[in-house]
């Protein structure tokens, strides 16, 4: 019995498709398993390893697919490579500028290269793209108010706020406003006192 070439075809599509879903599954795994606080957890590496490593049996053609590169982009953050990330990040920016995830991880690596001004540059253009979209508004916020723009910092906030109101709430234990958690521009906005 021999298999028809669109047979096999669809063999590789639903064998490309595991992968990512796999992938996919152990990246989320090792969220769960990680504490921000106290760095990667060894459970959570093991998982990120693993998803890695199915990416890696991607053919080059697929790991050229937009989705393969957002999740290797993915789990190399969640290891804190971030300098290993940034590459995969912008591009899948440029390949799909309507990901949010995409310009969201990669103003997050420079963040946390210490490239605070290109972060501020990236999620810029994420916002020219994607409209303004609560999320990068919230951590284009944030980033202003990490390099002392307290207008800038105060504008986003508000354009995150006024979109989804949960975002007030988490101002509260977000160490980035500290730079202007007493600023009154910044009091009014949250609706809290200091």
């Amino acid at each position: 019995m021999s298999i028809s070439h669109k047979n096999m075809i669809s063999l590789e599509n639903v064998r490309h498709s595991t992968l990512l879903r796999q992938a996919s599954g152990y990246i989320e795994l090792a969220e769960f398993n990680n504490t921000p606080d106290e760095g990667v957890s060894k459970p959570a590496q093991k998982l990120l390893h693993t998803a890695i490593q199915l990416l890696d049996r991607l053919s080059v053609t697929e790991k050229s697919n937009g989705n393969a590169i957002v999740l290797r982009a993915e789990a190399l953050r969640a290891l804190c490579r971030f300098s290993d990330a940034l590459p995969y990040f912008q591009l899948a920016a440029a390949d799909n500028p309507q990901s949010i995830t995409s310009w969201l991880g990669f103003g997050w690596c420079l963040k946390r290269l210490g490239q605070l001004p290109e972060a501020i540059n990236v999620l810029t253009q994420g916002i020219d793209v994607c409209g303004n979209d609560p999320i990068l508004a919230y951590n284009l916020s944030c980033y202003h108010s990490l390099a002392g723009n307290v207008p800038a910092a105060i504008e986003y906030l508000t354009k995150a706020i006024s979109s989804d109101d949960r975002f007030r709430s988490l101002t509260n234990c977000e160490s980035d406003f500290d730079p202007i958690r007493n600023d009154p521009r910044f009091v009014a906005v949250i609706g809290q006192p200091v």
